[in-house]
């Protein structure tokens, strides 16, 4: 096997070529024989129909005659003389009178053939009598054994002569062209480029055949290869000098160039960092701004009505005295029906007078709390952490029916010098706003407020630089801020439970709250994936410094 292997490897050309003779060979041989044998079948079939034919024509008429003359002796004879026949192996011959003659044994299996004939005799008369009747059983195993004794000897002969004649051509196909086309492929692995001065010669007699191109064609080839590589080699010298100069001048260049590449990416990133300060800056002082005209113009149109307002509760609850004055006087309940309805009408209608009034009134002074005036409280230091549980305290009372559970995480104690009230009141609308809204009066609900400090390295806190700040992150698990509302939510009179009293000025206080007083920034962030719950991120200083104004 190893030497096989070695064999194909060297010359697998040669392997290919002898398996394809070889195989189409074969099958070339198969189908001679088979075509050979189905003729020798048809010939021994052929012979069995004339012997059949033979006994037809001339056994027939004896056994019919020996039959009428009742003679026993002379129709085994004639039995006897049938049976020796080639392939015939049973004959029986039975009478109308119960008579039976037999000769040979009947096989019981195999390939068979079965004829039945009429025994008859005719008289002088040419009346045809029936004498008996011949079955006749020929086998055919005798001639399916000679068909595959034939079959072997003829596959045997012809394997060896396929294999003999494949060897030779497989030999003179070596001896011709296989071992050349080695030469050259070894010729070929060993050409290398600085070795190309040795020719390519085969050991062969001087034939002009495709093997000779061949051969031609390698020696032109690496003739020209050799001019090229000396081209190249004159054409790399020259190119080497220009290259040295060439880099020498790169070099100098890329010095300039990544100098001034360094300086223009410092000053890009200088300027960078002051657009990106800019427009924050920009950004805020715009939403400052806008907010806080909200905020005044709200203001003044409720300094605007407050005194409307005020007169028409002042007429209301005059009329309702007059009227309970006059109903109380004596001989009131004398009057006529009219005058009774007239009165009722009045003290009915002067009271939802009064009860609407006094709505209007409270929404004036929240109104008036959007304009946000630092002057209405003292600044001062207080603990944060404390005042947030103050904070909750006082709240309890609203708390009772939903009960939310709240969680403050952050330091132990946090002191900061702001306005308390401030913080008051942003808290306060924001546990009122997941009460109402998020957990909509509903237990079950959970706040949490978390308190972290910030760098303590100088940062940008709304549009005053301040050293320290702190971040409070806001959030509940209740139905979240609609999608789109996270800046609309700070608009004046924006709400979602309108039917329930809600005046939509909580948020808006709040924003002005944090952007003009605490200087400090209030946004609303996306919550969960699922979008449940809301998420208020307050960024604040811990020391408030004095308005230059």
């Amino acid at each position: 096997m190893q030497r096989i292997k070695t064999f194909y490897h060297h010359n697998p050309l040669g392997v290919r070529l002898l398996a394809a003779i070889l195989i189409y060979s074969s099958l070339i041989t198969l189908f001679a024989t088979g075509f050979q044998l189905w003729s020798d079948y048809r010939y021994e079939r052929s012979d069995i129909d004339k012997r059949l034919y033979q006994i037809e024509t001339s056994s027939i008429r004896s056994l019919s005659n020996s039959l009428w003359e009742i003679n026993p002796a002379q129709v085994q004879i004639q039995l006897d003389g049938l049976l020796q026949l080639p392939d015939v192996r049973y004959l029986e011959i039975t009478t109308p009178y119960g008579e039976a003659f037999f000769a040979g044994s009947k096989p019981q299996s195999g390939q068979l053939l079965q004829h039945n004939y009429t025994l008859t005799h005719q008289d002088h008369n040419d009346k045809s009598h029936t004498v008996g009747k011949l079955t006749l059983i020929v086998s055919l195993e005798d001639i399916y054994q000679r068909l595959a004794d034939k079959v072997l000897l003829i596959l045997a002969t012809q394997g060896v002569k396929t294999f003999l004649v494949s060897v030779f051509i497989l030999t003179l196909f070596h001896h011709l062209i296989t071992r050349h086309l080695s030469t050259m492929a070894l010729f070929a692995r060993r050409l290398k480029l600085d070795h190309l001065d040795q020719t390519l010669e085969l050991k062969r007699g001087p034939h002009n055949d495709e093997l000779n191109d061949v051969v031609s064609a390698f020696n032109s080839m690496r003739r020209t290869m050799l001019d090229d590589i000396k081209k190249r080699q004159q054409a790399e010298q020259a190119l080497e000098s220009a290259n040295q100069a060439l880099a020498d001048l790169n070099k100098q260049l890329e010095q300039r160039v990544a100098k001034r590449t360094e300086q223009l990416e410092d000053r890009n990133r200088e300027l960078q960092q002051t657009l990106n300060q800019l427009q924050n800056t920009q950004k805020q002082l715009v939403e400052s701004e806008k907010m806080a005209a909200l905020g005044g113009l709200v203001a003044g149109v409720a300094h605007e009505i407050n005194t409307p307002i005020g007169i028409g509760f002042t007429a209301a609850t005059f009329l309702a005295d007059e009227a309970k004055r006059i109903e109380a006087r004596p001989g009131a309940e004398k009057s006529d029906p009219d005058s009774k309805k007239l009165l009722a009408l009045t003290l009915e209608s002067s009271d939802l007078i009064c009860r609407n009034l006094e709505r209007a009134a409270q929404l004036i002074r929240a109104f008036k709390q959007v304009s946000v005036d630092q002057s209405s409280e003292q600044k001062r230091s207080f603990d944060l952490i404390s005042y947030l549980h103050e904070i909750l305290l006082s709240l309890q009372p609203r708390l009772k029916n939903c009960r939310p559970k709240i969680q403050i995480i952050g330091p132990n104690q946090l002191i900061i010098d702001s306005y308390p009230g401030s913080y008051y009141q942003v808290f306060n609308n924001l546990i009122i706003n997941s009460v109402i809204h998020g957990f909509e009066q509903l237990p079950g609900g959970e706040i949490n407020i978390s308190i972290i400090l910030l760098s303590e390295t100088k940062q940008r806190v709304g549009t005053v630089q301040q050293a320290a700040a702190i971040q409070i992150d806001y959030t509940d698990n209740g139905v979240g801020v609609p999608e789109g509302w996270h800046q609309k939510l700070f608009e004046p009179f924006v709400t979602s439970k309108r039917h329930q009293d809600c005046s939509g000025l909580g948020m808006h206080i709040s924003y002005n709250i944090v952007h003009q007083l605490l200087h400090g920034q209030i946004e609303s962030l996306s919550g969960h994936k699922d979008n449940s719950g809301a998420h208020f991120r307050l960024i604040l200083p811990m020391k408030l410094q004095p308005d230059k104004s």
